[in-house]
């Protein structure tokens, strides 16, 4: 197998040699949104190119437990309790990870919450063993979804969000490196028995909305890869439609247009002060085949109770 491996060096130096494959989205539905303006509850209603093989999970951010149901190979039973890993935290974002024995899979999940509560979201991936990998996400929402107050003048409805971004990647990590966390094994174990442990990506995240219009596009930009301080290319959010209950589903592009993978969210609490959402990317590094990121935003109004600051000075003012 020629596994999806980062060197731990500034550049990446990798030809002819991709990542684990990910393995087709579990059951339960084509997802895309619920079809009421109520709660978000439910793996169902992920899209399933971004929820692609869990089927649920359940997070308390102040309780610091996270369960997962992945289809599957991480644990039993069904539901699995995931530990709290915080040497594997990126920023905003609480790490949890679960590995039964060292020829097992190791999954790590990154979650955050919305500092109203309103919304979270939550990635979770392995990093590939005999060939394949499984990874996916959910978002979710509390109540309804609660459009904002839309004026007459300029801009009116035009609302901006920023944050942080943090991805999983399809591999990246072996036993040894500084930042690897997974279980050690006996000298002279076959290489083809050994799992891999998903590189992270970090990043920052912005994007306009309009609900007057009711569109959002968005870039994901200073994307690196967290284990090895290694810097990605930025990631356009296409401009898609928002729906009655305040999810949207589009496509996402880099910088010479061409696709390379999907997004999608929903917005949430007080007129509409956040949104979560989820990132399925292909293709994103250059000289790397087959490598793949599962990210997760969870995201403040700029101008809002819980104004994140930073590139949000240079919007309007709400």
């Amino acid at each position: 197998m020629c596994r999806f491996i980062l060197p731990l060096a500034a550049v990446l130096m990798i030809s002819a040699c991709g990542g684990a494959a990910v393995v087709g989205p579990g059951g339960g539905g084509t997802g895309g949104g619920s079809t009421d303006n109520g709660p978000i509850t439910s793996a169902a209603d992920i899209p399933a190119d971004l929820r692609v093989n869990v089927n649920a999970i359940a997070y308390d951010p102040a309780a610091q437990t996270l369960n997962v149901q992945i289809a599957s190979l991480d644990s039993t039973p069904t539901t699995v309790q995931y530990r709290r890993t915080a040497a594997l935290d990126v920023a905003g974002y609480q790490a949890y990870s679960v590995q039964e024995d060292a020829l097992d899979r190791l999954f790590i999940a990154l979650a955050a919450q919305s500092p109203d509560g309103s919304v979270s979201a939550t990635t979770v991936a392995d990093g590939g063993q005999f060939n394949k990998y499984f990874a996916g996400g959910v978002y979710t929402r509390k109540g309804a979804f609660e459009r904002p107050e839309i004026g007459t003048g300029p801009g009116a409805g035009q609302v901006s969000y920023a944050g942080n971004y943090a991805g999983l990647l399809n591999g990246g990590i072996s036993q040894g490196d500084p930042t690897s966390v997974l279980l050690p094994t006996e000298p002279g174990t076959d290489p083809s028995l050994l799992p891999s442990q998903s590189a992270r990506v970090s990043g920052n995240i912005f994007l306009n909305a309009n609900f007057a219009d009711n569109s959002v596009n968005g870039s994901i930009y200073n994307r690196m890869v967290v284990d090895t301080n290694t810097a990605l290319s930025n990631v356009i959010l296409v401009a898609t439609d928002i729906t009655e209950n305040g999810t949207f589903e589009g496509s996402a592009e880099d910088s010479d247009k061409n696709q390379i993978g999907a997004y999608g969210g929903a917005f949430g609490g007080r007129g509409a002060n956040s949104v979560a959402g989820l990132v399925h990317l292909t293709e994103v590094i250059r000289d790397v085949d087959d490598e793949q990121e599962h990210g997760v935003f969870v995201l403040s109004r700029c101008g809002g109770p819980n104004d994140p600051g930073g590139v949000c000075s240079q919007t309007a003012p709400r």
